[in-house]
């Protein structure tokens, strides 16, 4: 359904604009009741809002949990970088948040810390009960301490580079961060720097583009560098590992020149830029087929925003061992790797039942279904061992077991393939077990 999008829900089993797959796997009834009695937690111990311990995500939590622990055991890449990410609802909860720089300006706010690539390693969503600080670390105010929780799961002192934007940095941040061996940097607020020694923003708007400012300085023991840029805004960046040099030029459009011009970036600009967008990536992979089916429960919307995520972090990381295997075979794309997963699940040890049909319907079906060549279903299915049974077919189709060239008048009753079954060649049972 994140593929094919249709205005209702009702309508992916209608006769005239559904769609046969979802027809195939399971009656409407049955989806729209197992949608009805979905559940994740137990609601009779739920505690009400205001007593101790009580718990505003506890509908959801057993999967906020299991889905970390799961994204958790993949290998953090070297560049990582946090940012909040958005799951647009019009649902009426006390957990939706208003952000007006936001595409979705209304929806559940979650926290997110992903790799260069994408993938992310770990979220929490926004309830306003997760500033809780664990034995060792300092309490860094709201924003700082979604950064402090995210990283825990980060080894210390093995040179990993975390990013983040001015909502989340401070030098207390950056001090903490360099004591657990974390190389950081993030672009931040001018008044978060104590007596700063960069010149203001009035100073820096009249010197020409690309025109750069580097203080250094020791915060408690930490060297720090702080840079100011001129660029078409004046941007402050702080880290414990990057400077100023060295520089690079980039190329800028000048609008009163109307001509393109060189102009000088510092290093610290560069890593920023290029390491910074794990998260806005995930958010564009999920957005080309995100679910939209609606409800007015508030954590049903939640599990499907999880789902999308689960499918990107599951093609992300298909990508990532594709590439390192050096595989020849074709690379998927995230659309193909949806519908490769939904085929697999849709007939994974499924046992085909008799339909209440009349004689007349089913001709009308079968000769629906006809179409130029036959389709092979993927290797999971036809290797579960499940449903599997020869049928006689009306007419005598080309084998299709690799290295066959025969006939054959038998088929698969749940793959749809015509495969040889007599005394001189048995490929029925070579394709289901090789």
């Amino acid at each position: 359904m994140s593929i094919v999008h249709l205005p209702n829900v009702r309508m992916y089993w209608s006769e005239k604009y559904g769609y046969d797959h979802i027809r195939e796997t399971m009656p409407l009834k049955r989806f729209e009741f197992m949608r009805q009695v979905l559940h994740f937690n137990d609601n009779s111990k739920m505690l009400p809002y205001g007593q101790p311990n009580s718990d505003r995500l506890y509908k959801i939590r057993p999967i906020i949990e299991k889905l970390n622990r799961n994204f958790g055991k993949v290998p953090l890449e070297q560049h990582l970088s946090v940012d909040e990410q958005m799951c647009s609802t019009k649902a009426r909860s006390a957990l939706k948040q208003y952000l007006p720089d936001k595409p979705h300006k209304w929806g559940f706010k979650l926290f997110v810390i992903c790799g260069v690539s994408g993938y992310g390693y770990k979220f929490e969503v926004y309830s306003g009960q997760e500033n809780i600080c664990a034995d060792g670390e300092p309490q860094l105010g709201a924003a700082s301490n979604v950064v402090v929780r995210l990283a825990r799961e980060i080894p210390v002192n093995q040179n990993y580079r975390l990013f983040f934007d001015n909502y989340y940095t401070s030098l207390p941040l950056i001090e903490f961060l360099s004591h657990r061996g974390i190389l950081a940097l993030g672009t931040v607020r001018r008044n978060r720097i104590p007596n700063c020694k960069l010149p203001d923003e009035k100073q820096l708007k009249k010197r020409p583009r690309g025109t750069s400012v580097e203080q250094v300085a020791s915060y408690n023991g930490i060297d720090i560098s702080v840079v100011a840029w001129r660029d078409n805004k004046i941007v402050n960046l702080v880290s414990n590992f990057a400077g100023k040099n060295p520089t690079s030029v980039v190329s800028r459009f000048d609008k009163s020149q109307k001509i393109h011009i060189n102009v000088e970036r510092p290093f610290i600009v560069a890593e920023y830029n290029r390491h910074m967008g794990g998260v806005d990536l995930m958010d564009c992979v999920m957005g080309h087929y995100k679910i939209k089916l609606r409800s007015k429960r508030w954590y049903i919307r939640l599990f499907y925003h999880f789902l999308d995520m689960t499918m990107t972090n599951s093609w992300l990381l298909y990508r990532r061992i594709h590439a390192d295997t050096e595989n020849t075979e074709k690379l998927l794309s995230s659309a193909d790797f949806r519908l490769e997963i939904a085929g697999t699940l849709g007939k994974y040890k499924k046992t085909n039942r008799l339909k209440r049909t009349s004689y007349v319907e089913a001709l009308i079906q079968d000769k629906k279904k006809k179409g130029p060549c036959q389709h092979i279903p993927p290797k999971d299915v036809r290797l579960d061992q499940s449903g599997h049974w020869p049928v006689w077919t009306e007419k005598r189709l080309r084998c299709k077991f690799p290295g066959c060239t025969g006939t054959a008048q038998t088929e698969c009753e749940k793959c749809g393939v015509a495969l040889c079954f007599n005394r001189n060649n048995n490929c029925f049972r070579s394709f289901h077990n090789s």
